[in-house]
């Protein structure tokens, strides 16, 4: 008989994001870990580390009956959750910053030349993908939380807020591994990721289904996840995502 998938047994599956941080980040952070950076950049991977590591560990606590330090780490996310997401949103402004200084500095240059309204609309391009992983890790983990009494329905969730760690790690290995800034038929590199995380899902939705368990939760992530890719591949060349944007990082720094 065919052993069924066990939510208490993510512990093992998430030990692969250590692989996968390493090999994405080892050539934009850990190559040049000494050279000086912005002090938010340490500040957000640090706190990230310490949420995959607690990623890793909650399921692990589950398995072994370890439910009181499970439930106190529970407690703990309530504050590194904010603080990893008002990192992130940081990191977002200052990239968003760089980028647009970049584009300025070859305008200067002559190397390009670039309107400011055509740089602002190619640094709103630029963050997109930031701000789509940033909304579903914040959506996910939140209906998490809501429903962190009922076991089946917070392990699926919590899963589903694990997944968006695949697009900063996996973007970055196709980029920086594999020299890929395009796929085959200009396709975007965050395909990849996407794909993945939509597979991952529906294997694991369909395992419900055959198994006779509720199927609304991992149909409700992956119905998240297909909308926000759909709205990724579409809004953020429209005037109204660089309006959004814009208005969302100000004031500049």
């Amino acid at each position: 008989m065919q052993k069924s998938f066990k939510y208490h047994d993510l512990g093992y599956w998430f030990l692969l994001f250590v692989l996968l941080v390493f090999a994405g980040f080892y050539t934009s952070y850990f190559s040049i870990l000494l050279q000086p950076k912005p002090a938010i950049i340490h500040i957000h991977f640090t706190l990230m580390a310490l949420w995959i590591a607690m990623l890793i560990t909650q399921p692990f606590l589950i398995k072994f009956k370890k439910l009181a330090i499970h439930r106190l780490l529970g407690k703990i996310s309530y504050v590194l959750v904010p603080l990893v997401l008002s990192s992130g949103f940081l990191m977002i402004r200052y990239s968003y910053y760089h980028f647009i200084d970049g584009l300025q500095q070859q305008t200067v240059e002559g190397q390009d030349q670039f309107s400011k309204d055509q740089i602002l609309q190619q640094a709103a391009v630029y963050e997109a993908i930031a701000f789509l992983y940033f909304t579903w890790f914040l959506l996910f983990y939140s209906l998490g939380v809501y429903n962190r009494r009922r076991t089946p329905v917070h392990s699926r969730y919590m899963l589903a807020t694990a997944l968006t760690l695949l697009g900063p790690t996996v973007d970055r290995i196709m980029f920086f591994v594999f020299k890929l800034e395009k796929l085959p038929g200009s396709i975007p590199i965050e395909s990849v990721s996407f794909f993945i995380a939509d597979v991952l899902l529906t294997i694991l939705l369909l395992k419900d289904y055959k198994n006779k368990r509720p199927t609304k939760t991992l149909w409700t992530c992956l119905l998240i996840y297909l909308t926000g890719q759909l709205l990724y591949f579409t809004v953020p060349g429209t005037d109204l995502w660089q309006q959004f944007v814009t208005f969302i990082m100000k004031p500049a720094p």
